[in-house]
């Protein structure tokens, strides 16, 4: 928080925040609450982002669009924070923003991919530059 408060002193600019909003984990009136306390005195601009779950192996689900309105309005209203809402798109396709994967389960996988811990026959779209080689 001392760099952002350095930042923003020197810089005069607005701080942009990602907020990724995980279902029952992080999308709750009481993390709203702790968000908006700790970023009030700041001139910041937050951008929930609803998460976008990958197929069956993620743990966590995308947040309910009621909880993202409720802490959106708690952000602007409480702690009047400038906030939007990542509209969601490509999910149904899993091409939405962390969805970009590509299904190898019949090919191994390099020693190198397998060393990065990413689940076995789905490694990111940047990773087929080391299937060619």
């Amino acid at each position: 928080m001392d760099a952002l408060r350095a930042y923003q002193e020197h810089s005069k600019r607005k701080i942009f925040i990602e907020y990724i909003m995980l279902d029952g984990i992080n999308d709750q009136e009481q993390q709203a609450h702790l968000l908006g306390k700790l970023l009030e005195e700041y001139d910041v601009v937050v951008n929930l982002i609803p998460f976008n779950p990958i197929g069956s192996i993620s743990k966590y689900r995308t947040s309910k669009k009621e909880n993202v309105e409720l802490f959106q309005k708690i952000l602007r209203g409480v702690y009047n924070i400038r906030t939007t809402v990542r509209q969601e798109m490509g999910q149904d396709i899993s091409g939405a923003c962390g969805q970009l994967v590509v299904n190898l389960s019949d090919k191994k996988l390099p020693v190198k991919m397998e060393y990065t811990g990413k689940p076995e026959g789905i490694p990111d779209i940047e990773d087929l530059s080391i299937l060619r080689s």
